[in-house]
C-alpha cells in the first residue's frame, strides 16, 4: 500500500472519528497564556468577559490561547474569523465537541450539539412547530400570560425586573413548549429545576455531593428528562399544538418518529434556551431604556400611537413587522448587551486561521461581541442609539459577521424569529403600562456568565400610566 493511500485512510479515520480525541493543547507556536493553575482565565472571564477580549486581542491578535477552567484553547476574534468558523464551508469545526465540557454536561443531544448531516436531519423535528399557524397560536398564548403577569406588577413601585421577568418568560415557555399551565402541580417544580441548572452552570467544583449546586444541576437535568418522557406517549396519540406535541408526531424522511430520546433533549435544551436567553435580552433592554429615558419615552409613544391606530392592546403575529423601532431597540439591545456573548467550536482537522496552524481538535472560543462595540464599526458605539439599525445608517452591513445575535451558518438560532416576537409582544405591553426608571447614579457590575444581566438584578421604579 502506497504511502499517500495509508496517509488518506489515516486522515479519513480521524475525521470521523474525531469525538474520540482528547482535546489538543499543544499550541505553543500561538501567542497568548494558559493563565493560572486549574482555574486558567477564569477569573477575568467571570468578572470582564468583554474587556478581556478586548485586552487579549490588542495584545496578542485575534488568535491567543486561552484557559477556562481546565479547557485549553484558543480565543479567536473578529468578524472574518466568525465568518470562516460559523460558515465552515470546508466542514472543519465541530460544534458538538467544543460545547462538550460545558452546555453538553446538561444538554448532550441538544439542537446545538449536532453536527454536520446529523444536525440537518435533527432539524426537521421543528419543521411543523414554527410554521405560520402555530406561531400565530403561539403569539396569542403568550400575549395572554403576558398581560395577566404585567398587570399583576401595578402595585410594585419599587420592582426588581429579573426574577418576574424569567418567571414570566418560563411560564410562557411551559405553555407553548410542554402545554403545561401556571397553575399546574407540575410547573413550579419545572421552574425549580430550571433555576437549579442555571445555578449550577457556573460552579466550579462538579461533585455530584448532594447540597451543592453541580448536584442539584445534574439531579435536575434527570428530572426535567423524565419528565419529558413520561409526556411522549400521551402527547403522540393526541392533537394538542404545544411543541412537545409537535415534535412527538414529527417524522423522519423514512416516515418513522424520532426517537424518544431525540424528542427529550431538544425539549430540554429548547426550554432552557428560549425562555433564558430571552430573559437576558428583555432585562437588558430594560435597563437601556431605564437609563436612556428620552429613548424609553420614544418606543412607549410608537407603541401607544400604533394601538391607537389599530384598536389593539396586543400585538397579533401580523403585527410583528410594522413597529420597527421596536426590532431597532431589540437589536441594540442584542449589541450592547449580547444574549449569547460567546460560543465554542473544536476543529476536526488541521486548518489555518488569521496566519497561525491550528491543529486538529484545539478548542476555540467564538467572543460574538468582539466587535459589538468597535469603532471600525459603528459610530459612537458607547451609545445606546437603537436608530443605527434604521435603513438610513444601517451600520451592521460593514461586515456581514460584525453583528450576528443569533449566530450564523447551519447553527443559526433555529428559534431567532420566535424570540424576537415574545422581545416585541413584551415591550408593547409593558411599555403602554408602566414608566420605569433608575438613579441618575446607578453603575451596577453587567455580568456575562452564567446570564447576561446587571448582578443586581435591575431593581427600578415603577410608575403605572
Amino acid at each position: 500500500m502506497s504511502y499517500e493511500t495509508t496517509a488518506l485512510r489515516e486522515e479519513f479515520a480521524e475525521e470521523h472519528n474525531y469525538r474520540d480525541y482528547p482535546d489538543c493543547i499543544k499550541l505553543d507556536h500561538i501567542p497568548g497564556d494558559f493563565g493560572l493553575p486549574v482555574i486558567g482565565n477564569m477569573i477575568d472571564f467571570v468578572k470582564d468577559l468583554r474587556g478581556m477580549v478586548d485586552r487579549r486581542t490588542a495584545k496578542y491578535g485575534p488568535v491567543s490561547r486561552i484557559n477556562i477552567i481546565g479547557s485549553k484553547g484558543l480565543l479567536v476574534s473578529g468578524p472574518d474569523i466568525m465568518q470562516q468558523v460559523l460558515l465552515d464551508k470546508d466542514k472543519n469545526f465541530s460544534t458538538e465537541m467544543g460545547f462538550k465540557k460545558n452546555l453538553g454536561k446538561f444538554f448532550e443531544g441538544g439542537i446545538l450539539l449536532r453536527d454536520f448531516e446529523e444536525h440537518k436531519i435533527q432539524r426537521r423535528i421543528f419543521q411543523t412547530a414554527f410554521k405560520n399557524d402555530p406561531m400565530r397560536t403561539y403569539v396569542r398564548q403568550m400575549n395572554t400570560i403576558m398581560a395577566q403577569d404585567i398587570e399583576s406588577w401595578r402595585d410594585m413601585e419599587n420592582f426588581v425586573v429579573f426574577p418576574h421577568v424569567k418567571k414570566l418568560l418560563l411560564t410562557t415557555a411551559a405553555k407553548i413548549f410542554v402545554g403545561i399551565e401556571r397553575d399546574s402541580p407540575d410547573f413550579p417544580q419545572l421552574y425549580r429545576h430550571y433555576l437549579n441548572m442555571l445555578n449550577g452552570m457556573t460552579a466550579l467544583l462538579q461533585l455530584e455531593i448532594p447540597g451543592l449546586r453541580w448536584h442539584k444541576a445534574q439531579r435536575a437535568k434527570r428530572d426535567i428528562n423524565a419528565y419529558f418522557e413520561s409526556l411522549i406517549d400521551e402527547r403522540r396519540a393526541g392533537s394538542a399544538t404545544d411543541f412537545l406535541s409537535y415534535f412527538c408526531r414529527e417524522t423522519m424522511e423514512n416516515g418513522s418518529y424520532f426517537s424518544n430520546e431525540d424528542i427529550i433533549r431538544h425539549m430540554n435544551f429548547l426550554v432552557f434556551a428560549a425562555h433564558d436567553t430571552t430573559t437576558a435580552s428583555v432585562i437588558n433592554i430594560l435597563y437601556e431604556l431605564a437609563k436612556n429615558p428620552h429613548w424609553q419615552e420614544r418606543l412607549r409613544q410608537s407603541c401607544i400611537a400604533y394601538a391607537e391606530q389599530t384598536g389593539k392592546t396586543e400585538l397579533s403575529y401580523d403585527d410583528i413587522a410594522q413597529l420597527p423601532l421596536l426590532e431597532y431597540t431589540m437589536l441594540e439591545g442584542q449589541r450592547l448587551h449580547p444574549s449569547v456573548p460567546i460560543a465554542a467550536r473544536r476543529t476536526i482537522r488541521e486548518t489555518e486561521m488569521a496566519g497561525y496552524r491550528i491543529p486538529a481538535h484545539t478548542l476555540l472560543w467564538l467572543p460574538y461581541l468582539s466587535c459589538y462595540r468597535a469603532p471600525e464599526y459603528w459610530e459612537d458605539p458607547e451609545q445606546f442609539d437603537p436608530e443605527r439599525f434604521s435603513p438610513e445608517r444601517e451600520e451592521f452591513k460593514k461586515h456581514s459577521f460584525q453583528f450576528i445575535p443569533f449566530g450564523g451558518g447551519a447553527h443559526k438560532c433555529i428559534g431567532m424569529h420566535f424570540a424576537k416576537i415574545q422581545v416585541k409582544c413584551f415591550l408593547f405591553q409593558f411599555l403602554q403600562k408602566y414608566r420605569f426608571s433608575v438613579a441618575d447614579d446607578y453603575n451596577p457590575w453587567l455580568m456575562m456568565v452564567p446570564m447576561p444581566k446587571p448582578a443586581d438584578d435591575l431593581p427600578v421604579k415603577l410608575e403605572r400610566i
